[in-house]
Order: structure tokens, then C-alpha cells, then sequence
């Protein structure tokens, strides 16, 4: 009895990270040659590391009860924008990666205002704002790739020339350090400050929260704002790792984002969105992706393996939930 016990709650916990080793050993086994090498180990980290910030905004939306739809178009936003204010519009880098991520930021408010202010649910809020954004990118793009060394479909001019520091954040080991530095930022903000543990109360309980005197509308916001924040950061490291800036470029992480964060809830038996748990999920998607095309898995059929990693993360989260009740 003792043991089953044991081996339940060591499922319970730490469940995604033996799912981690264990995808990890079979393609070791299956493809060491390709798998197994430091190399191809920077680059499953290098591969996981937009993955991982992009979904850092969305542990904070759903450690506070906001499902938003928006953060990867928003993504895109960011990544247009920043590189067009250095290389069409003159901007220094700082000043340029600031306005962006403000820019990103003010989305996040309206977004905020639109759930807070006039009760539309979260989901449908973020999805019209979803397509808004994909109108605005094309429109600003003149519904061509952006590329900051040559002129604008729109007749910008490129006037200023991008520095290599920007380029920069998409080439390892900057993007890791990148991603390690939101994953301890997230953590520590999330389960050790008292606005952290004041968006979690919000997210499990917002009716309890607000009788207990939360300004819920105010951590809700706050959750929006961090999601621009973090989905700027990630569009800089999308345009900085591709050189260019497609008007569909943050779409793909999307889902892989929106699993990671999934998946982590069932991490160290928590229950709930934390950034660890993220990182461990985003790691689970990379090494089950990579290891697939190191074993020449017909890349057309990974989305359906993606898909069941989910599906099992989803059941995983609810068993934990159920654990804790």
C-alpha cells in the first residue's frame, strides 16, 4: 500500500521530468551518433529558448487566471517593431528594444481594460486582439517580409544599419543565458513576492480574492502587462535569431507555448503555472521534437506527437489538481 503510494506521488511530481529522461534516454539509444552530443545538447537548449520566454508571459496568465490568445501575434509586433526603429527609423538599440517593449506592454493594457473594465472573457478579449494584430503587422509591413537592411515595402528607407549586439541575442550562448535569466526572474517573482502570490490567489479563487480585499482588475492587469513584456523579449530574439521578420513569425509558438506552460503545471506536484514547470515542459517539446529528427521521424507527423504530449499534459495537470483536493 506504502508503495503505491510512493510511486503515485512520485508520478504526481515529478512526472514531466521523468518523461523528460525517458525521452531522453530512448533517443540516445535510438540515434546516439546525432543525439547524444554536446552540440546537438546547445542546440536543443538553443532550440527551446524563444519557446521558453514567449510562454513565461502566458505562466503568468494562467498562474492568474488569464487565458490570453494574443501573446504570440504580439510577439511579432515586437519583433517588427524593434528592428524597424533602428533600421528605418533611426533609433539607437536601447531606445528601439524600449519603445518596442512599451508598445508590447500598452497592448497588454487595452487587453486589460477590455476583460476588466467591459467583462469580456479573457479568451475572446485576446482572440479579437489576436486578429487586430495580424492587421496591424501586415499593414505596417506593407504585407511583405521585413527586412531592416533593405527599404520598406511601405517606401521607409533604411537609414540606419542594426548593430551586431542584437543580432547577437539569438546566437548562443546569449539566447540561454537569456532564457535561464526570465525562467529565475518568473520563479522568484511568481512563488517569493507578495505581488507573485497575489496573482496565484487571484487565478485559483478570484471571487475569495476580492472579498479579501485584492484589487483583482489590478493583478489581472498586471498579468497582461508582463505577457506584452515577455512577448516583446521573445519577438527581439525571434527577428535577432532569423534575420527578418515574417508577419506569421511568433504564430508557431503558439501552441508549443501554450503546452509548455501546461505541462509545467504538474511539475514538483503544484497544481499551477510556475516557470520551472515551464522550462520543463518547453525542454520536454525540444528533446521529443529534436530527437525525432535525429531518428528521421517523418517531420509532417511530429505535430501529431506535439499534439498527444499535450493531450498528456492536460491529463497530468488534472490528476495533480485532483491529488491536491
Amino acid at each position: 500500500m506504502n508503495s503505491k503510494i510512493t510511486a503515485k506521488k512520485l508520478v504526481s511530481k515529478g512526472g514531466v521530468v521523468i518523461a523528460v529522461i525517458i525521452a531522453f534516454i530512448v533517443f540516445a539509444i535510438g540515434a546516439p551518433s546525432v543525439f547524444l552530443t554536446p552540440s546537438n545538447i546547445v542546440t536543443i537548449l538553443k532550440s527551446i529558448s524563444i519557446t521558453t520566454v514567449i510562454a513565461m508571459g502566458a505562466t503568468i496568465g494562467f498562474a492568474t487566471g488569464v487565458f490570453d490568445l494574443s501573446f504570440a501575434t504580439l510577439a511579432t509586433l515586437g519583433a517588427a517593431l524593434s528592428v524597424t526603429f533602428i533600421g528605418w527609423y533611426n533609433m539607437s538599440m536601447p531606445v528601439a528594444m524600449i519603445a518596442a517593449t512599451l508598445i508590447c506592454m500598452l497592448v497588454g493594457v487595452i487587453n486589460a481594460i477590455v476583460v476588466v473594465k467591459f467583462h469580456v472573457t479573457a479568451f475572446l478579449a485576446t482572440l479579437a486582439m489576436q486578429f487586430v494584430l495580424d492587421g496591424v503587422i501586415l499593414t505596417y509591413s506593407g504585407g511583405a517580409l521585413i527586412n531592416p537592411k533593405v527599404a520598406g515595402a511601405n517606401g521607409q528607407e533604411v537609414v540606419r544599419e542594426v548593430p551586431e549586439a542584437f543580432w547577437n541575442m539569438g546566437k548562443s550562448p546569449y539566447i540561454i543565458i537569456i532564457m535561464f535569466v526570465c525562467i529565475i526572474a518568473v520563479e522568484l517573482f511568481l512563488s517569493y513576492t507578495k505581488y507573485g502570490r497575489l496573482l496565484y490567489m487571484v487565478g485559483s479563487n478570484p471571487g475569495a480574492a476580492r472579498l479579501s480585499g485584492i484589487k483583482t482588475g489590478a493583478y489581472i492587469t498586471l498579468a497582461f502587462v508582463l505577457t506584452g513584456l515577455f512577448s516583446a523579449l521573445s519577438g527581439m530574439l525571434i527577428a535577432a535569431r532569423a534575420g527578418t521578420v515574417q508577419s506569421t513569425a511568433g504564430s508557431s509558438f503558439l501552441m508549443p507555448a501554450i503546452a509548455a506552460a501546461n505541462i509545467g503545471f504538474s511539475f514538483g506536484g503544484r497544481g499551477k503555472a510556475n516557470a520551472i514547470g515551464t522550462f520543463v515542459g518547453a525542454a520536454l517539446i525540444g528533446v521529443v521534437e529534436n530527437g525525432l529528427y535525429a531518428m528521421a521521424f517523418p517531420y509532417y507527423s511530429i505535430n501529431i506527437i506535439k499534439g498527444l504530449i499535450l493531450l498528456l499534459a492536460l491529463i497530468m495537470s488534472a490528476a495533480t489538481a485532483k491529488a491536491q483536493d
